[in-house]
């Protein structure tokens, strides 16, 4: 379905861009149609088919899509890890730490080496895909109902032309294939006119009001009866000329290609006036290839034939089959007639001038916008509080399988089964180095997955995947396994070498026991090509049949079927614009994300969409509103300490002001805050100063601004909170 997904995310966007285009083939058709041949104005329409059927296209410093709003690519250097809600690290003292419901649980974080000064950068692009988190009840996402809907007018689509197609050939099925000498000596003229030399009938119908050329593959043309009996050679000649030029300029397949077009932009209006506009100039281009090959003398006799066909017979029956009529309706016939009239030998052929158009068209129109460096911007350079990109490379955690996939590291599989009662927690990216120069680097997927979430009882199932140098044993990363770092540590596990379902592979049993875990850590291990695999659990709550299942189970992520990765409902990390979209769908508001404060090294962190009683966070406080949460670090002042700054916004309010002790209300710029202390700790736990002596005030600022409410946590930070709290009032709405 992933792969379906992105198809039609790529589709619709190649139907943007298509509306472009085909909007300024409208107006230089409009503007310019005197001073372009026919045949110039109907390659031009080749440019918005190209961009339909093929929507991946290289990119060009001159592209027409430079000058259209993009988003841009963005750089942010971060020196701070982004933190999965479910992990912690207590390297940092000074950091505030949320109290966890699940404490007890083995932390994958605690074996991942703590690298500063990473640098990430992610390239940003409208998509459809920015949906993908909202979910309907059933959860499908809405790209997914858009990809059925789709889909389904394909179908419908495709079966009326299917039907249109099996009605004509049942018309003219009857048709009689013509023996007229007089005809048949017209059209083998017509022929070495044209110089075609396959063989092409005529057939004689009375089923049809206008000659066509019909068949892509076996060519006929089908002239009326009455045609037949009353046009004279020299008329014949016209229609004959007329119908077989069509052949020559393999109009057919052309009409084919914008047929197949129409079905799969269906929805888009001006794809279907597009198809439209098309065949008319097709009509016009063909006229002029015709009387260029009859010349100037012929126009005003092919002129009176085109009237004549236009005052006996009506438009054909059916325009959406696979034909090229002769006939058209009046407008058209007169803007035919016009261009006949005003016809000059030569006026078809390409000149320098219009081969070097329509290439420059091409270069513009069917390239994409150019990621150039005048595109990089930096957080000081964005007055628009546009968001950056905010992740660590070597930590990054999603709530769902197919945003993780977004970020590419390597080709992994999944399980496609799972436990009754169990559901995915989050995906958690990280890298993983012992030796110096990074010698054993790998880099770590787990999937972790939960059930009881939230409750005395729960437990967790986590999947492992690694690459690299190194392996997940020796990085001290598997459950089952403690892997002693020094050389005189005694192993505190217990290995055996065992085939689980159809895989063979290394069983891990912890040997350490403790007394708020009774049950035994244990981790399955084997190799798939060059990616290692491990399944940690514990042996109370998954029996070896549960773990042969789920070992069978393993798929490449597009091929899942039985477990559900999309993470409905639970929170997740803002990293680019996909995920502030996301957000923003989800709040139903506009949100406040300044980068720093008052222009200050107080600058954003991280952000988090936390969704209400969410199935993935272990915080002790458990919103039942879905927030926006925003963490602002201080520099390191001279007594080491780290000072910190949390921002929620929600439609309602998330902390209980009962629960806080008041100390005194403000102002700031007309709006209203009332400060309160957490004696209690009721919602957080503050941290030390650098030097692990005095803890940092922790003060709570709330209050309603343009209905919306805001909650700001201040670990520290005394001297400026007020100051930054009116950067929080006047910060502009995004």
């Amino acid at each position: 379905m992933k792969l379906l997904e992105t198809m039609f995310s790529l589709l619709l966007t190649a139907s943007l861009a298509s509306t472009v285009i085909l909007l300024l083939v409208l107006l230089i058709r409009k503007l310019f149609n005197k001073h372009l041949s026919p045949r110039v104005v109907h390659i031009l329409w080749f440019l918005v088919l190209i961009k339909l059927l093929v929507p991946i296209a290289p990119q060009s410093a001159i592209s027409l899509f430079n000058l259209l709003p993009q988003a841009m690519q963005v750089e942010w250097n971060s020196n701070q890890k982004n933190m999965s809600p479910n992990y912690s690290s207590d390297s940092d003292s000074s950091t505030i730490r949320p109290l966890k419901n699940n404490e007890e649980n083995i932390l994958l974080s605690e074996s991942i080496p703590n690298r500063t000064e990473q640098t990430a950068s992610a390239i940003v692009s409208p998509s459809p895909q920015n949906q993908g988190y909202e979910k309907n009840q059933h959860g499908l996402t809405w790209l997914t109902i858009a990809l059925l809907i789709w889909f389904g007018g394909v179908l419908f689509l495709g079966g009326y032309y299917l039907f249109s197609a099996l009605i004509f050939r049942t018309r003219v099925g009857e048709s009689r294939k013509l023996d007229n000498q007089e005809i048949l000596t017209v059209l083998e003229a017509c022929k070495k006119k044209l110089n075609i030399r396959r063989q092409i009938h005529t057939y004689e119908t009375n089923h049809l009001r206008s000659p066509c050329l019909y068949g892509l593959w076996k060519p006929r043309i089908y002239l009326p009866e009455d045609i037949v009996t009353i046009a004279d050679s020299s008329q014949l000649t016209h229609i004959l000329m007329h119908e077989l030029t069509h052949f020559k300029r393999k109009d057919l397949w052309c009409n084919f290609l914008w047929m197949l077009s129409v079905a799969m932009h269906w929805y888009n209006p001006l794809v279907w006036l597009a198809a439209r506009k098309m065949k008319a100039d097709q009509e016009v281009a063909c006229d002029a290839s015709v009387l260029e090959v009859l010349g100037e003398r012929e126009a005003s006799s092919y002129g009176m034939t085109l009237l004549m066909l236009s005052r006996l017979f009506s438009r054909g029956t059916s325009s959406r089959v696979n034909l090229s009529y002769f006939g058209d309706n009046k407008n058209e016939t007169k803007r035919r007639i016009m261009m006949i009239t005003k016809f000059k030998k030569g006026s078809y052929k390409l000149s320098a001038a219009a081969i070097l158009f329509v290439l420059a068209l091409s270069v513009i129109l069917l390239t994409n916008a150019s990621d150039s460096e005048s595109d990089v911007t930096t957080p000081a350079a964005n007055s628009k509080g546009a968001l950056p990109s905010i992740y660590n490379d070597s930590f990054i955690w999603f709530n769902s399988l197919d945003r993780a996939l977004d970020f590419p590291k390597y080709t992994f599989k999944v399980v496609d089964y799972l436990p009754e009662g169990y559901q995915m927690r989050d995906v958690l990216y990280s890298k993983s180095f012992t030796r110096s120069n990074d010698a054993d680097l790998i880099d770590v997927t787990s999937i972790t997955f939960v059930s009881n979430f939230g409750n005395r009882n729960e437990n967790t199932i986590t999947v492992s995947t690694a690459i690299g140098n190194g392996n997940l044993l020796e990085h001290n990363q598997l459950l089952g396994a403690h892997y002693p770092q020094g050389t005189n540590e005694t192993p505190e596990y217990q290995q055996e070498f065992v085939t689980i379902g159809n895989v063979k592979g290394t069983l891990f049993t912890d040997t350490r026991r403790y007394k708020q875990r009774p049950e035994t850590g244990k981790s399955f291990y084997w190799q798939d090509d060059s990616v290692w695999y491990a399944i940690d659990y514990y042996s109370e709550y998954m029996s070896q049949e549960e773990l042969a299942k789920m070992v069978e189970s393993f798929v490449l992520p597009q091929q899942v079927q039985h477990v559900r990765y999309d993470g409905a409902g639970n929170s997740f990390p803002l990293y680019d614009e996909t995920d502030l979209i996301a957000a923003k769908n989800i709040l139903g508001f506009k949100v406040k994300i300044p980068l720093n404060l008052n222009d200050t090294e107080v600058a954003l962190r991280d952000l988090t969409m936390l969704r209400g009683n969410d199935q993935n966070t272990g915080y002790s406080f458990r919103q039942t509103e879905d927030a926006l949460w925003s963490t602002y670090n201080a520099p390191v002042d001279s007594n080491n300490r780290h000072d910190l700054l949390m921002l929620y916004q929600s439609k309602a309010p998330l902390f209980d002001a009962a629960k806080l002790s008041f100390s005194r209300k403000i102002e700031i710029n007309g709006v209203e805050m009332s400060a309160y202390a957490d004696k209690d700790h009721v919602y957080f736990e503050p941290s030390h100063d650098g030097n692990g002596r005095k803890l940092l005030s922790l003060t709570y600022y709330l209050w309603k601004q343009d209905g919306i409410y805001y909650i700001a946590v201040f670990n520290g930070m005394d001297k400026y909170q007020e100051e930054y709290l009116k950067a929080l009032v006047m910060a502009p709405l995004q």
